[in-house]
């Protein structure tokens, strides 16, 4: 459950994350110094997550295995692709600014397709709590409101 919720957490932020980043890194800091700024001003799993990448890169580990630790750490899909993109465009030599928009952007829309799932997923379980409870008690309200209602006396018909 720990493992799960931390996973969600890191999911929630990255993107925020990344957007902060791509503006810091765009205002003319360092790709290393912007991630170590941003990560003093955040919290939780994905910030502790990168302070202890960039202590690995303090101590000597390269960039690329200090990333591909953080991506074995983390069992989060979104963290592999944070990690790939970065790779990916350190070695083609793109705008690591634009890379990381673009990654914000992507994780955003599969959280929202996500959502939508995990909402259709819900509405069976609706409908049959209200099956299971409501018609019940619907059907017992009827037949009390007929009973009541019929002016009826069950007495004599019962033989009282």
């Amino acid at each position: 459950q720990a493992v799960r919720e931390r996973k969600e957490v890191i999911d929630r932020t990255l993107p925020d994350f990344l957007d902060v980043l791509a503006v810091v890194v765009s205002a003319g800091l360092g790709f290393r110094q912007a991630l170590d700024r941003v990560a003093e001003k955040y919290e939780g799993p994905w910030a502790d997550e990168l302070r202890i990448t960039l202590r690995q890169m303090d101590v000597g580990v390269s960039r690329r295995q200090a990333f591909d630790e953080l991506r074995r750490r983390n069992s989060s899909e979104q963290v592999a692709q944070f990690v790939s993109a970065l790779q990916q465009g350190e070695e083609l030599g793109s705008p690591i600014a634009d890379t990381l928009i673009q990654l914000a952007n992507d994780m955003r829309r599969t959280d929202a397709q996500n959502a939508r799932r995990r909402a259709a997923k819900t509405i069976p379980k609706a409908t049959m709590v209200t099956l299971v409870f409501m018609l019940p008690a619907t059907m017992i309200l009827i037949a009390t409101g007929m009973f009541l209602g019929s002016g009826t006396d069950f007495g004599s018909i019962l033989g009282r």
